[in-house]
């Protein structure tokens, strides 16, 4: 029971050193892995100095730093494609098309520039990608007559949904989760369905209460959006990878690889070496920090699925985790909210070590546990105000983060229950 309560102890303390950002995620992680191994390792039977070093040093630090290198690369490469649709005006263009599209008519305006933002976060990635599409989108959606809280909700949703769809982010999954990637495709594609719904449904009826306000230091409608005008064949080049995986089941790598070149092939032909080998280097700059966090969370993963800490606690959760379907909806939604904070539903916090122990201790299937990543997952994307990509949106906007969070946080958590519902009801995920 000690043993438990300590590990229990280090989860509460590095989630309380992240909530109130007296230590990153990129440190708390590793320190939370070898705290828990650590635990884990003097309660083996007949321990010694010589098995908790090997546990601490091999198993934790060597082999949990290379854990999720599937998952880096698939990064790595997802971030180079992020490049040249940034670089090649792809991006610029695709926001162009939608507004010239829609022109003075505002919730079309907003429904074409949210899919826009999908489409794009499709293949990109980054704060990087976030601050050269805002502003683009958000000055567009204001001094149409939005206000800045609409412009900004719809700027989140449209790269949450894109995120859904992005094959760099399934690659976690598959590699925590020991799914097929063909089960997360198909899974991705349904939550993806349902958010887009939700989404669709805040923008027409929020969009409709909007009442017209004076843009702030917005270009007009009817702006020029600067960047280089490229073939609308270019604009295929974001979706390229999920619809090679999706119909084609191709592998994500290759998925990317064709991606990059064709978005550098229909774009400048003649600069093909140059504009790939820029990606490349840029995209690897990019990416450096998520490597980062990569590895912290291999550590992690680790130190939770060593089969004593495994043991330690399989009580704890057996106790608490829902065996049924009606249960498996109810306290996947109403916590949905421990997303934030990089708290125990976040999989890119300490959810990471709670997905794979949710996994192992037989209490739920790995594609229950999936979904409701997933579909929880969202709360994070759109919400938290810690993601710095929320706090640039806000900060461009002039709203506060935490504003963010109390506008969107119900539609969201409605969002969760129906995705819940789907996987349960339709899917049979707890069967």
């Amino acid at each position: 029971m000690l043993p438990g309560i300590l590990i229990l102890l280090i989860f509460l303390a590095a989630a309380g050193l992240m909530y109130t950002r007296r230590l990153p995620a990129l440190l708390a992680l590793p320190i939370m892995a070898l705290s828990i191994a650590t635990v884990a390792g003097v309660n083996q039977p007949d321990w010694t100095l010589e098995s908790l070093r090997t546990l601490l040093f091999q198993t934790v630090l060597t082999d949990g730093s290379k854990r999720l290198a599937g998952a880096m690369v698939t990064t790595m490469f997802g971030a180079m494609l992020s490049q040249v649709v940034m670089r090649q005006g792809i991006a610029q263009q695709l926001i162009r098309w939608a507004a010239e599209y829609a022109g003075d008519r505002k919730l079309l305006l907003a429904l074409i520039l949210y899919g826009a933002v999908a489409g794009n976060f499709s293949a990109l990635s980054g704060l990087g990608a976030v601050i050269m599409v805002g502003s683009l989108v958000l000055p567009i959606l204001v001094s149409s007559g939005f206000t800045p809280l609409y412009a900004a909700t719809v700027m989140l949703l449209g790269i949450a949904v894109g995120g859904i769809f992005n094959p760099a982010n399934w690659k976690l999954y598959i590699e925590l989760l020991g799914l097929s990637d063909v089960v997360v495709r198909q899974y991705a594609l349904q939550v993806a369905v349902i958010m887009v719904t939700v989404s669709v449904f805040y923008l027409l009826f929020e969009g409709r209460r909007q009442s017209k306000v004076f843009a702030w230091a917005a270009p007009a409608v009817g702006f020029e959006v600067e960047g280089p005008r490229v073939p609308v064949i270019a604009l295929l080049t974001p979706v390229l990878p999920p619809a090679l995986m999706f119909f084609f089941q191709w592998p994500d790598i290759p998925a990317f690889l064709v991606a990059i070149l064709f978005g550098c092939v229909v774009t400048q032909p003649k600069r093909l070496i140059p504009n790939v080998t820029a990606a490349v280097l840029e995209g690897l700059k990019d990416v450096s920090p998520v490597i980062g966090l990569f590895i912290g969370l291999g550590m992690t993963l680790n130190a939770t699925m060593d089969p004593t800490s495994q043991a330690i606690m399989d009580p704890f959760l057996k106790a608490v985790l829902p065996s049924s379907a009606l249960g498996y909806v109810a306290f996947f939604t109403l916590l949905a909210p421990l997303t934030l904070y990089r708290g125990p539903f976040n999989l890119y916090g300490l959810g990471a070590g709670f997905a794979a122990l949710m996994a192992k201790s037989a209490v739920l299937p790995s594609l229950a546990v999936m979904t409701a990543f997933m579909s929880v997952g969202q709360v994070q994307s759109v919400c938290d105000p810690t993601n710095t990509h929320n706090v640039w949106i806000a900060q461009f906007v002039h709203e506060s983060p935490d504003r963010i969070l109390k506008h969107t946080l119900p539609y969201i958590w409605v969002f969760v229950l129906l995705a819940l519902v789907f996987m349960v009801g339709v899917r049979g995920v707890m069967g």
